[in-house]
C-alpha cells in the first residue's frame, strides 16, 4: 500500500511487559492471570478445560503488578506463532498478564484497536515480526524489538472503512457457517432415517 508504515511502539499510550508471577505467588482466587495460552490469532481464548490462575490483592500490591483492562491488546512474544494478538474482553474480574506478553493500549487518535487486530492476522505482519526474532532453540521477540514492528497506517477515516468492510465479510462467513451446519444436520438426519 501507499500508506506510511509506523513503528508499533509509536502508536501506543501503554507498551509494557506483563508480570513475572511464580507458582508460589499464585492463589485460588483474586486477580486473574491471563497467559500466552489465552492469546489466539486475533482472538481471546478462554481455556475451559484448563484451570485459571490467580493472585491475591496482597500479592498484586507487593509485586507492583500492571493491571490490564478490557480493550487492551495482548501480544504473545513466544510461539506459536510469535506475535499473535488479541483484545482483552470484558471478563468481570480484575486481570494481569504474564511476563511473556506485551500489554498495548493504543492511541485511538492514531490507530483503531480493531484495525490493528485485523492487521495482526496478516502474513505481512508475521513477516515483519520474523525480522526481529532472537534465540536459536526457542525463538521469541523482545518488547523493544516488538516496538520496532512497522504497521501500515492509513488515516482514521480509512481505518474505519477497512474495519467495517472486514466485519461485513466476517458476518457473511459466520452466516455461511451456520447455513453449512444446518445442511450437515439435514444430511445426518436423512442418513439416520434410512
Amino acid at each position: 500500500s501507499s500508506w506510511e508504515n509506523v513503528e508499533l511502539g509509536n502508536l501506543a499510550k501503554v507498551f509494557a511487559d506483563g508480570d513475572w508471577i511464580e507458582r508460589k505467588d499464585q492463589s485460588s482466587g483474586g486477580i486473574r492471570l491471563i497467559q500466552t495460552g489465552n492469546i489466539g490469532i486475533g482472538e481471546y481464548k478462554d481455556k475451559e478445560n484448563k484451570k485459571s490462575r490467580f493472585i491475591s490483592e496482597q500479592t498484586f500490591n507487593r509485586l507492583g503488578c500492571a493491571e490490564i483492562f478490557p480493550g487492551d491488546i495482548l501480544i504473545s512474544r513466544l510461539p506459536d506463532p510469535i506475535g499473535r494478538a488479541c483484545i482483552i474482553p470484558k471478563l468481570k474480574i480484575r486481570m494481569i498478564t504474564a511476563v511473556d506478553c506485551t500489554i498495548i493500549r493504543l492511541d485511538e487518535n492514531k490507530i483503531l484497536t480493531k484495525y490493528f487486530l485485523y492487521v495482526s492476522k496478516s502474513k505481512n505482519y508475521f513477516s515483519e515480526i520474523s525480522k526481529y526474532l532472537t534465540g536459536a532453540s526457542r525463538q521469541r521477540i523482545s518488547r523493544s524489538n516488538l516496538a520496532k514492528v512497522r504497521i501500515p497506517l492509513p488515516p482514521i477515516k480509512i481505518q474505519k472503512q477497512i474495519v467495517k468492510e472486514i466485519e461485513n465479510y466476517q458476518e457473511m462467513i459466520d452466516s455461511d457457517k451456520k447455513h453449512i451446519e444446518t445442511l450437515q444436520q439435514k444430511i445426518e438426519t436423512k442418513i439416520k432415517s434410512i
